[in-house]
């Protein structure tokens, strides 16, 4: 039998991503720090707070550069817009405003007015992973400087890819539309379990956090709940997601479980959920612990990829499991996180 403190478990997530990569300068940094940023506030520890203000100063002081698909992850992303909505990251205000104003001014967008691949704009290609690049960073940013039109487009951007990438047999995301190697208005076969994370992630955000009222709230709530009973739909027996969602023989993924996990469980603090849903979140806490040694090495993560090859569903069943790959780490930070925050101190195995 196996057990875990979920606040130390969390929290060892983010230290041990910073370990193995020696800093957060990648997307999946930008996942780690956010979590980092909610669980420090929830807490309400005057030294965890801190702790994660100094992992931010670095992208705040503008120190940071590094490959990205969106700008925004310059100045620390989802987290560092969050912490400043909270009142614990002040010295980020106007570097969220620049990066703010960057996206809803200069970000390329396809004729659907969705943020696409800044590399090959004319392409319009659209991939589910930007919904958690921006819609959080853009909902939080809009919260903090009460910006209707940087919510409003944050809304969009999830909810318009939702329209297009959704599967109508079973609820389902694929990854991606005009992607290389899929034919011009393609969309990928796909139902990647971090594809739909990404969606969940996004969508959580928004129907938690749009205020009672707003007039996207009623929609951004329905998208999730009927997102969260498609996921619930294929989660297994020990609570887990597999690479390819419907497909049972593909590998578990411990990344996109994360992520799921997340989100259910940010529906459950804002009470868009039931009692369902909170018996697969905590089943899915005990089996993804099986995944993750005490040392935090985490096992079972697909490697990053776009659309591999032309986006059959065996295509992406090929992928690597990877052992500790950088899209390990924030999930596990999330997940746990979020278990700590609903009460859930301990899980057990």
């Amino acid at each position: 039998m196996k057990t875990a403190n979920t606040w130390d478990l969390a929290w060892a997530g983010a230290r041990r991503h910073h370990e193995i990569f020696h800093n957060y300068d990648h997307y999946t940094g930008i996942v780690t720090l956010h979590g980092m940023a909610r669980l420090a506030t929830a807490s309400g520890d005057a030294e965890r707070i801190e702790e994660a203000r100094q992992a931010f100063m670095p992208f705040v002081r503008g120190e940071r550069e590094f490959w990205v698909s969106f700008f925004n992850y310059f100045c620390g992303g989802n987290g560092a817009a969050y912490f400043l909505w909270k009142g614990h990251l002040p010295e980020a205000r106007e570097e969220v405003r620049r990066y703010a104003k960057q996206l809803m001014e200069e970000a390329p967008r396809d004729r659907n007015g969705i943020f696409c691949n800044r590399w090959e704009p004319a392409k319009e290609l659209i991939w589910i992973d930007a919904a958690f690049a921006v819609t959080p960073f853009l909902l939080f940013a809009g919260l903090a400087f009460e910006e209707e039109s940087w919510i409003d487009v944050a809304f969009q951007h999830t909810a318009r890819m939702v329209h297009i990438l959704r599967d109508p047999e079973n609820g389902l995301l694929h990854q991606s539309k005009n992607a290389r190697g899929l034919l011009p208005g393609r969309i990928s076969e796909d139902h990647w379990s971090r594809g739909n994370g990404w969606g969940i992630y996004a969508m959580a955000e928004l129907a938690s956090y749009l205020p009672e009222g707003h007039k996207h709230k009623a929609e951004a709530v329905q998208i999730f709940r009927d997102h969260v009973e498609a996921c619930i739909k294929f989660q297994d027996e020990a609570g887990m997601w597999h690479q390819e969602m419907t497909e049972p023989l593909s590998f578990v993924e411990t990344s996109g479980t994360g992520l799921i996990l997340y989100g259910i469980g940010l529906g459950l603090e804002a009470g868009l959920l039931d009692a369902s849903a909170r018996a697969s979140f905590e089943k899915g806490l005990a089996g993804y612990l099986q995944y993750v040694t005490e040392d935090i090495d985490i096992f079972h993560t697909c490697r990053g990829m776009m659309c591999p090859g032309t986006g059959t569903k065996l295509e992406y069943m090929a992928q690597a499991a990877v052992v500790n790959d950088q899209h390990a780490f924030g999930p596990l930070v999330l997940a746990y996180g979020q278990a700590h925050i609903l009460g859930i101190n301990q899980v057990t195995r």
